[in-house]
Protein backbone atom coordinates (compact mmCIF):
# COMPACT_ATOMS: atom_id res chain seq x y z
CA UNK A 1 0.00 0.00 0.00
CA UNK A 2 1.64 3.37 -0.94
CA UNK A 3 1.99 6.25 1.88
CA UNK A 4 0.56 9.43 1.62
CA UNK A 5 3.02 12.15 0.69
CA UNK A 6 3.67 13.85 3.99
CA UNK A 7 7.50 12.08 4.50
CA UNK A 8 5.90 8.61 3.12
CA UNK A 9 5.34 9.75 -0.20
CA UNK A 10 7.21 12.90 -0.23
CA UNK A 11 9.38 11.33 -3.23
CA UNK A 12 6.44 12.10 -5.22
CA UNK A 13 7.00 15.52 -5.27
CA UNK A 14 10.74 15.80 -5.28
CA UNK A 15 13.16 12.58 -3.21
CA UNK A 16 16.02 14.43 -4.62
CA UNK A 17 17.66 12.44 -6.40
CA UNK A 18 19.38 15.41 -6.22
CA UNK A 19 23.61 15.38 -7.66
CA UNK A 20 24.13 18.15 -5.89
CA UNK A 21 22.13 17.16 -2.55
CA UNK A 22 23.89 14.51 -2.69
CA UNK A 23 27.16 15.52 -3.70
CA UNK A 24 29.84 13.22 -5.15
CA UNK A 25 33.45 13.95 -3.01
CA UNK A 26 34.72 16.07 -5.96
CA UNK A 27 31.31 17.10 -7.98
CA UNK A 28 29.57 18.08 -4.75
CA UNK A 29 32.26 19.85 -2.70
CA UNK A 30 33.43 21.58 -6.10
CA UNK A 31 37.17 20.74 -4.43
CA UNK A 32 39.65 21.99 -6.70
CA UNK A 33 42.56 23.50 -4.48
CA UNK A 34 44.51 26.41 -5.71
CA UNK A 35 48.31 26.46 -4.84
CA UNK A 36 49.83 29.46 -2.84
CA UNK A 37 53.24 31.10 -3.17
CA UNK A 38 54.64 28.48 -0.39
CA UNK A 39 52.69 25.34 -1.44
CA UNK A 40 54.52 22.56 -2.99
CA UNK A 41 55.07 21.77 -6.77
CA UNK A 42 51.73 20.14 -7.84
CA UNK A 43 53.41 16.78 -8.33
CA UNK A 44 54.47 16.11 -4.63
CA UNK A 45 51.32 18.28 -3.38
CA UNK A 46 49.21 16.19 -0.90
CA UNK A 47 45.71 16.96 -1.37
CA UNK A 48 43.25 17.90 1.20
CA UNK A 49 40.49 15.29 2.86
CA UNK A 50 38.06 17.07 1.18
CA UNK A 51 39.90 16.71 -2.15
CA UNK A 52 39.98 13.23 -1.70
CA UNK A 53 36.75 11.23 -3.82
CA UNK A 54 35.15 8.65 -2.06
CA UNK A 55 34.08 6.12 -4.67
CA UNK A 56 31.63 4.17 -2.22
CA UNK A 57 29.69 7.53 -1.38
CA UNK A 58 29.14 8.17 -5.58
CA UNK A 59 27.46 4.88 -5.38
CA UNK A 60 25.51 5.83 -2.50
CA UNK A 61 24.28 8.35 -4.47
CA UNK A 62 23.82 6.51 -7.12
CA UNK A 63 21.57 3.99 -5.00
CA UNK A 64 19.41 6.65 -3.87
CA UNK A 65 18.86 7.73 -7.59
CA UNK A 66 17.41 4.72 -8.83
CA UNK A 67 15.69 4.75 -5.09
CA UNK A 68 14.14 7.28 -6.34
CA UNK A 69 13.26 6.55 -10.08
CA UNK A 70 11.60 2.99 -8.57
CA UNK A 71 9.59 4.85 -5.98
CA UNK A 72 8.28 7.53 -8.59
CA UNK A 73 7.74 5.08 -11.59
CA UNK A 74 5.94 2.20 -9.58
CA UNK A 75 5.51 2.47 -6.00
CA UNK A 76 4.03 5.91 -6.33
CA UNK A 77 1.40 5.61 -8.64
CA UNK A 78 -2.38 5.51 -8.74
CA UNK A 79 -1.80 1.30 -8.63
CA UNK A 80 1.49 1.21 -7.51
CA UNK A 81 3.16 -1.52 -5.35
CA UNK A 82 3.85 -0.68 -1.82
CA UNK A 83 7.22 -1.97 -1.70
CA UNK A 84 8.64 0.01 -4.46
CA UNK A 85 7.49 3.47 -1.85
CA UNK A 86 11.34 3.82 -0.73
CA UNK A 87 11.88 7.19 -2.24
CA UNK A 88 11.44 8.58 1.11
CA UNK A 89 14.56 7.18 2.29
CA UNK A 90 16.61 8.76 -0.71
CA UNK A 91 15.51 12.07 0.35
CA UNK A 92 16.94 11.93 3.89
CA UNK A 93 19.89 10.05 2.79
CA UNK A 94 20.61 12.71 0.62
CA UNK A 95 19.96 15.36 3.01
CA UNK A 96 22.40 13.69 5.63
CA UNK A 97 25.05 13.12 2.81
CA UNK A 98 24.64 16.98 1.45
CA UNK A 99 25.36 17.75 5.25
CA UNK A 100 28.35 15.50 5.27
CA UNK A 101 30.13 17.13 2.32
CA UNK A 102 29.09 20.59 2.50
CA UNK A 103 30.37 20.72 6.27
CA UNK A 104 33.60 19.11 5.20
CA UNK A 105 34.41 21.20 2.44
CA UNK A 106 33.28 24.01 5.21
CA UNK A 107 35.60 23.13 7.51
CA UNK A 108 38.32 22.06 5.16
CA UNK A 109 37.98 25.52 3.57
CA UNK A 110 36.88 28.38 5.70
CA UNK A 111 40.29 29.37 6.60
CA UNK A 112 40.56 30.63 2.87
CA UNK A 113 40.76 34.25 2.59
CA UNK A 114 38.58 33.91 -0.62
CA UNK A 115 36.25 31.16 1.41
CA UNK A 116 32.96 32.81 0.66
CA UNK A 117 33.62 33.86 -2.63
CA UNK A 118 34.29 30.73 -4.14
CA UNK A 119 32.22 28.37 -1.92
CA UNK A 120 29.29 30.51 -3.63
CA UNK A 121 30.47 30.91 -6.70
CA UNK A 122 30.75 26.78 -7.41
CA UNK A 123 27.61 26.47 -5.78
CA UNK A 124 25.81 28.69 -8.48
CA UNK A 125 28.03 26.84 -11.02
CA UNK A 126 27.10 23.41 -9.87
CA UNK A 127 23.31 24.19 -9.27
CA UNK A 128 21.79 27.19 -11.07
CA UNK A 129 22.20 26.69 -14.63
CA UNK A 130 20.89 22.54 -14.96
CA UNK A 131 18.39 23.65 -12.70
CA UNK A 132 16.87 27.05 -14.38
CA UNK A 133 17.23 24.87 -18.18
CA UNK A 134 15.35 22.37 -17.07
CA UNK A 135 12.63 24.39 -15.05
CA UNK A 136 12.19 26.58 -17.99
CA UNK A 137 11.87 23.54 -20.52
CA UNK A 138 9.53 21.96 -18.31
CA UNK A 139 7.36 24.92 -17.78
CA UNK A 140 7.10 25.92 -21.73
CA UNK A 141 5.97 21.84 -22.33
CA UNK A 142 3.67 22.62 -19.51
CA UNK A 143 2.33 25.56 -21.47
CA UNK A 144 2.42 23.84 -24.58
CA UNK A 145 0.30 20.59 -24.03
CA UNK A 146 -2.03 22.85 -21.75
CA UNK A 147 -5.30 21.90 -22.35
CA UNK A 148 -4.14 17.67 -21.85
CA UNK A 149 -5.63 16.63 -18.55
CA UNK A 150 -2.78 14.67 -18.27
CA UNK A 151 -0.23 17.34 -17.38
CA UNK A 152 -0.83 18.26 -13.45
CA UNK A 153 -0.88 21.33 -13.46
CA UNK A 154 -1.63 23.84 -10.70
CA UNK A 155 -2.71 27.09 -11.83
CA UNK A 156 -3.29 28.69 -8.54
CA UNK A 157 0.63 27.98 -7.61
CA UNK A 158 2.84 31.28 -8.77
CA UNK A 159 5.68 30.35 -11.69
CA UNK A 160 8.07 33.07 -9.87
CA UNK A 161 8.30 30.79 -6.94
CA UNK A 162 10.73 28.16 -8.68
CA UNK A 163 12.89 30.34 -9.93
CA UNK A 164 13.89 32.34 -6.72
CA UNK A 165 13.96 28.94 -4.87
CA UNK A 166 10.80 29.59 -2.41
CA UNK A 167 8.05 26.57 -3.62
CA UNK A 168 8.55 25.04 -0.91
CA UNK A 169 7.57 27.51 1.33
CA UNK A 170 3.97 27.68 -0.40
CA UNK A 171 3.19 24.13 0.10
CA UNK A 172 1.65 25.16 3.39
CA UNK A 173 -0.35 28.32 2.70
CA UNK A 174 -1.66 27.09 -0.71
CA UNK A 175 -1.89 23.75 0.37
CA UNK A 176 -0.66 22.46 -3.04
CA UNK A 177 2.38 20.91 -4.31
CA UNK A 178 2.22 22.87 -7.54
CA UNK A 179 3.73 21.84 -10.95
CA UNK A 180 3.26 17.72 -10.37
CA UNK A 181 6.50 17.91 -12.93
CA UNK A 182 8.41 20.66 -10.92
CA UNK A 183 7.24 19.43 -7.66
CA UNK A 184 10.69 17.24 -6.68
CA UNK A 185 12.28 20.97 -6.77
CA UNK A 186 11.34 21.47 -3.43
CA UNK A 187 14.10 19.47 -2.27
CA UNK A 188 16.98 21.73 -3.82
CA UNK A 189 15.40 25.07 -2.91
CA UNK A 190 15.27 23.52 0.82
CA UNK A 191 19.13 22.92 -0.21
CA UNK A 192 19.96 25.98 -1.42
CA UNK A 193 18.53 27.91 1.34
CA UNK A 194 20.56 25.40 3.53
CA UNK A 195 23.58 26.60 1.35
CA UNK A 196 23.22 29.94 2.41
CA UNK A 197 23.53 29.47 6.02
CA UNK A 198 25.72 26.74 6.76
CA UNK A 199 28.75 28.41 6.32
CA UNK A 200 27.86 31.13 8.98
CA UNK A 201 26.77 28.41 11.47
CA UNK A 202 30.23 26.80 11.86
CA UNK A 203 32.76 30.48 10.93
CA UNK A 204 30.90 32.23 13.49
CA UNK A 205 30.81 28.90 16.05
CA UNK A 206 34.09 28.56 18.20
CA UNK A 207 35.43 24.90 17.11
CA UNK A 208 35.21 23.85 20.70
CA UNK A 209 31.34 24.29 20.00
CA UNK A 210 30.35 23.44 17.10
CA UNK A 211 29.56 19.63 17.57
CA UNK A 212 27.32 20.55 20.59
CA UNK A 213 25.90 24.12 18.70
CA UNK A 214 24.54 21.70 15.56
CA UNK A 215 23.28 18.86 17.49
CA UNK A 216 21.66 22.08 19.77
CA UNK A 217 20.12 23.40 16.39
CA UNK A 218 19.41 19.93 15.26
CA UNK A 219 17.32 19.72 18.14
CA UNK A 220 15.30 22.83 17.72
CA UNK A 221 14.53 21.82 14.48
CA UNK A 222 13.16 18.47 15.85
CA UNK A 223 10.85 20.70 18.07
CA UNK A 224 9.92 22.96 15.22
CA UNK A 225 8.55 20.00 13.28
CA UNK A 226 6.60 18.79 16.25
CA UNK A 227 5.17 22.08 16.72
CA UNK A 228 3.96 21.78 13.14
CA UNK A 229 2.72 19.12 12.77
CA UNK A 230 1.13 18.74 16.21
CA UNK A 231 -0.49 22.36 15.58
CA UNK A 232 -1.67 21.26 11.77
CA UNK A 233 0.95 24.47 10.95
CA UNK A 234 2.65 22.17 8.56
CA UNK A 235 0.08 19.73 7.27
CA UNK A 236 1.50 18.79 4.24
CA UNK A 237 4.89 18.83 4.00
CA UNK A 238 7.11 18.76 7.69
CA UNK A 239 10.55 18.61 6.61
CA UNK A 240 10.06 21.05 3.61
CA UNK A 241 10.94 23.98 4.98
CA UNK A 242 14.63 24.78 6.62
CA UNK A 243 13.67 25.40 10.23
CA UNK A 244 11.88 22.09 10.74
CA UNK A 245 14.54 19.94 8.57
CA UNK A 246 17.56 21.34 10.16
CA UNK A 247 17.44 17.97 12.19
CA UNK A 248 18.08 15.90 9.14
CA UNK A 249 20.65 18.29 7.04
CA UNK A 250 22.95 19.35 10.19
CA UNK A 251 22.89 15.59 11.16
CA UNK A 252 25.45 15.29 8.27
CA UNK A 253 27.26 18.24 9.62
CA UNK A 254 27.93 16.43 12.62
CA UNK A 255 29.12 13.31 10.65
CA UNK A 256 31.60 15.76 9.01
CA UNK A 257 32.72 17.28 12.64
CA UNK A 258 33.01 13.56 13.68
CA UNK A 259 35.34 12.91 11.24
CA UNK A 260 37.41 16.19 10.66
CA UNK A 261 38.12 16.18 14.73
CA UNK A 262 38.45 12.59 14.90
CA UNK A 263 36.24 11.99 17.84
CA UNK A 264 35.08 8.53 16.92
CA UNK A 265 37.35 5.33 17.88
CA UNK A 266 36.13 3.22 14.83
CA UNK A 267 38.15 0.12 16.06
CA UNK A 268 35.83 0.30 19.33
CA UNK A 269 32.89 1.34 17.96
CA UNK A 270 32.34 0.08 14.13
CA UNK A 271 30.00 -2.86 15.25
CA UNK A 272 27.65 -0.18 16.74
CA UNK A 273 27.87 1.82 13.67
CA UNK A 274 26.86 -0.35 11.72
CA UNK A 275 24.15 -1.97 13.14
CA UNK A 276 22.36 1.28 13.81
CA UNK A 277 21.45 2.29 10.36
CA UNK A 278 19.40 -1.11 9.97
CA UNK A 279 17.79 0.01 13.74
CA UNK A 280 16.98 2.96 12.97
CA UNK A 281 14.96 2.43 9.69
CA UNK A 282 13.22 -1.05 11.39
CA UNK A 283 11.94 1.77 14.13
CA UNK A 284 10.76 4.21 11.74
CA UNK A 285 8.65 1.19 10.27
CA UNK A 286 7.42 0.36 13.55
CA UNK A 287 6.47 3.97 13.84
CA UNK A 288 4.45 4.01 10.73
CA UNK A 289 2.95 0.92 12.20
CA UNK A 290 2.11 2.40 15.22
CA UNK A 291 0.50 5.40 13.19
CA UNK A 292 -1.85 2.47 11.53
CA UNK A 293 -0.10 2.05 7.87
CA UNK A 294 -0.58 5.48 7.26
CA UNK A 295 1.79 8.70 7.58
CA UNK A 296 0.91 10.36 11.36
CA UNK A 297 2.01 12.70 13.38
CA UNK A 298 4.56 10.27 14.99
CA UNK A 299 6.04 9.33 11.87
CA UNK A 300 6.12 12.80 10.47
CA UNK A 301 8.12 13.97 13.76
CA UNK A 302 10.50 10.98 14.74
CA UNK A 303 11.01 9.37 11.25
CA UNK A 304 12.93 12.23 9.59
CA UNK A 305 15.09 12.37 12.75
CA UNK A 306 15.39 8.62 12.78
CA UNK A 307 16.05 7.87 9.73
CA UNK A 308 18.90 11.60 9.47
CA UNK A 309 20.42 9.44 12.59
CA UNK A 310 20.86 5.98 10.14
CA UNK A 311 22.17 8.22 7.45
CA UNK A 312 24.60 9.78 9.28
CA UNK A 313 25.61 6.39 10.50
CA UNK A 314 25.48 4.93 7.20
CA UNK A 315 27.30 8.03 5.54
CA UNK A 316 30.25 7.46 8.78
CA UNK A 317 30.00 3.48 7.66
CA UNK A 318 31.70 4.13 4.59
CA UNK A 319 33.88 7.00 5.30
CA UNK A 320 35.52 4.93 7.66
CA UNK A 321 36.10 2.02 4.63
CA UNK A 322 33.91 -0.76 6.32
CA UNK A 323 33.56 -4.18 4.34
CA UNK A 324 29.85 -2.44 3.05
CA UNK A 325 31.80 0.19 1.69
CA UNK A 326 33.18 -2.04 -1.45
CA UNK A 327 29.76 -3.01 -2.91
CA UNK A 328 28.83 1.01 -3.40
CA UNK A 329 32.22 1.36 -5.51
CA UNK A 330 30.57 -0.21 -8.75
CA UNK A 331 30.68 1.42 -12.07
CA UNK A 332 27.28 0.89 -12.44
CA UNK A 333 26.02 2.90 -9.03
CA UNK A 334 29.01 5.63 -9.55
CA UNK A 335 26.94 6.31 -13.07
CA UNK A 336 23.81 6.78 -11.87
CA UNK A 337 25.40 8.71 -8.87
CA UNK A 338 27.32 10.70 -11.61
CA UNK A 339 23.73 12.18 -13.55
CA UNK A 340 21.72 12.34 -10.90
CA UNK A 341 20.75 15.45 -10.65
CA UNK A 342 19.80 15.42 -14.34
CA UNK A 343 17.40 12.44 -13.77
CA UNK A 344 16.23 13.75 -10.41
CA UNK A 345 15.03 17.28 -12.57
CA UNK A 346 13.78 15.40 -15.60
CA UNK A 347 12.48 12.08 -14.53
CA UNK A 348 8.83 12.81 -13.95
CA UNK A 349 8.62 14.69 -16.89
CA UNK A 350 9.82 11.77 -19.08
CA UNK A 351 7.11 9.53 -17.19
CA UNK A 352 4.73 11.72 -17.21
CA UNK A 353 5.15 12.86 -21.09
CA UNK A 354 5.34 8.96 -22.49
CA UNK A 355 1.86 8.27 -20.87
CA UNK A 356 0.35 11.55 -21.69
CA UNK A 357 1.54 11.20 -25.42
CA UNK A 358 1.63 6.90 -26.09
CA UNK A 359 -1.66 6.44 -23.68
CA UNK A 360 -3.25 9.76 -23.35
CA UNK A 361 -3.50 9.54 -19.03
CA UNK A 362 -1.28 10.14 -16.26
CA UNK A 363 1.45 7.55 -15.09
CA UNK A 364 -0.05 4.41 -13.64
CA UNK A 365 0.93 0.35 -13.87
CA UNK A 366 -2.23 -1.22 -13.77
CA UNK A 367 -2.32 -2.59 -17.28
CA UNK A 368 0.21 -4.06 -19.34
CA UNK A 369 0.35 -1.17 -21.51
CA UNK A 370 1.00 0.93 -18.84
CA UNK A 371 3.81 -1.07 -17.49
CA UNK A 372 5.46 -1.00 -20.99
CA UNK A 373 5.52 2.81 -21.02
CA UNK A 374 6.72 2.92 -17.80
CA UNK A 375 9.32 0.44 -18.18
CA UNK A 376 10.52 2.06 -21.94
CA UNK A 377 10.59 5.25 -19.45
CA UNK A 378 13.89 4.27 -17.76
CA UNK A 379 16.33 4.27 -20.05
CA UNK A 380 15.16 7.81 -21.89
CA UNK A 381 14.90 9.19 -18.77
CA UNK A 382 18.81 7.72 -17.63
CA UNK A 383 19.45 9.13 -21.84
CA UNK A 384 18.42 12.77 -20.86
CA UNK A 385 20.24 12.62 -17.62
CA UNK A 386 23.26 11.30 -19.06
CA UNK A 387 23.23 14.17 -21.89
CA UNK A 388 22.18 17.09 -19.63
CA UNK A 389 24.71 16.19 -17.42
CA UNK A 390 27.62 16.17 -20.23
CA UNK A 391 26.81 18.77 -21.88
CA UNK A 392 25.76 21.09 -19.52
CA UNK A 393 26.31 20.10 -15.61
CA UNK A 394 29.94 19.04 -16.17
CA UNK A 395 31.53 22.24 -18.61
CA UNK A 396 29.89 24.76 -15.89
CA UNK A 397 30.23 22.84 -13.04
CA UNK A 398 34.71 22.54 -14.10
CA UNK A 399 34.78 26.06 -15.53
CA UNK A 400 33.06 27.28 -11.46
CA UNK A 401 35.82 24.72 -10.35
CA UNK A 402 38.49 26.60 -12.11
CA UNK A 403 38.44 29.38 -9.24
CA UNK A 404 41.05 28.27 -6.55
CA UNK A 405 40.50 28.44 -3.06
CA UNK A 406 43.16 31.16 -1.84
Amino acid sequence: MSVPFSLGQMTRFGAFGRRDAALSMTCATDVAVGETALAPPRETAVKAPSDIRIPALDGLRGLMTLFVVISHYFGEVPSGVGVFCVGWVAVVVFFVLSGYLVGRLIIEKMNARNFLRVFYLRRVCRTFPTYFFATIVILLLQRHFADASWVGVDQNFPQWSYFIFFQNFLFNPLQSYGSHWLAPTWTLALEEQFYLVAPFVLLFTPRRFWLSSLLAVGLVGLGLRAYGVLSGHLSIAPIALLPAATDVLFAGMVVAVLVKDNRIDWDKHSLLIRVLPIVCLLLTFVMQGLDGLVVGARFEILGPFLAGIGAGCFILMLVKGAPEAKRFESKTLRFFGNISYSVYLTHLTVLGLMHGLILGGLPDVSTPAQIAVTIAALPITFAVGWLMTRILEEPITEWGRSHKWE
